[in-house]
């Protein structure tokens, strides 16, 4: 069993995905995790001891900025990428808000088991129930410094609804679905740590 005691700006008392709450965590700084044991590995392919092998890193790489949350729009292509730092890129085929955005999006449940919206004190939304609204996610790889700024390199994860995408959300395909990988540069912050804006993405198919 693993068990660290880690948790956000508030208790961490949920059970199986934290993909809602890692992916939209507030304009704060990282404290900790309870429970980790309760929950699934933070990284697709990766096992529970691995995935927070890979998350403790990042957070030593940026610990200013760890999770903190960038929006950026590609208004050319109508998308939206929002930036979970040390975490996931998310790319959704549409422009979206970012007051819908900083709700978390219930992918977990509560300690109890019970997801029902009412189990949580915090703001949450439901998952997109349409395939061709969901996001396709890039989740981190690897993370290096470079002087005094760093990179994260965010591969894209195997999605299981790729191909049913493909066919019911045609013509408008997953978005940027010959990207393999993408790259965010992270400049160092100033003390103005919470105003966390988008710098750089560098696509690689």
């Amino acid at each position: 069993m693993i068990r660290i005691n880690f948790s956000l700006t508030f208790q961490w008392d949920i059970r199986g995905n934290a993909h809602g709450l890692l992916s939209s965590h507030p304009i704060a700084p990282f404290v900790s995790i309870h429970h980790v044991e309760a929950v699934h590995p933070f990284y697709p392919g990766l096992s529970s001891l691995d995935s927070l092998k890979l998350f403790t890193k990042a957070m030593k790489a940026n610990p200013k900025s760890f999770l903190q949350r960038s929006i950026c729009y590609d208004h050319t292509q109508h998308l939206t990428f929002s930036v979970s730092l040390g975490y996931v890129v998310q790319v959704l085929p549409n422009i979206v808000s970012p007051r819908e955005l900083e709700r978390s999006e219930r992918t977990y449940s509560a300690w109890n088991g019970n997801s029902e919206a009412n189990e949580f004190d915090f703001d949450a939304r439901e998952p997109y129930k349409s395939l061709c609204k969901g996001s396709t996610l890039f989740f981190l790889k690897d993370t290096r410094r470079e002087g005094n700024a760093s990179w994260g390199s965010y591969v894209r994860g195997r999605d299981k609804e790729d191909f049913k995408k493909r066919i019911l959300c045609f013509p408008h395909f997953p978005p940027m679905r010959n990207v393999g990988e993408i790259q965010v540069a992270v400049q160092p912050l100033s003390k103005n740590w919470h105003l966390v804006c988008c710098t750089a993405l560098k696509h690689s198919i």
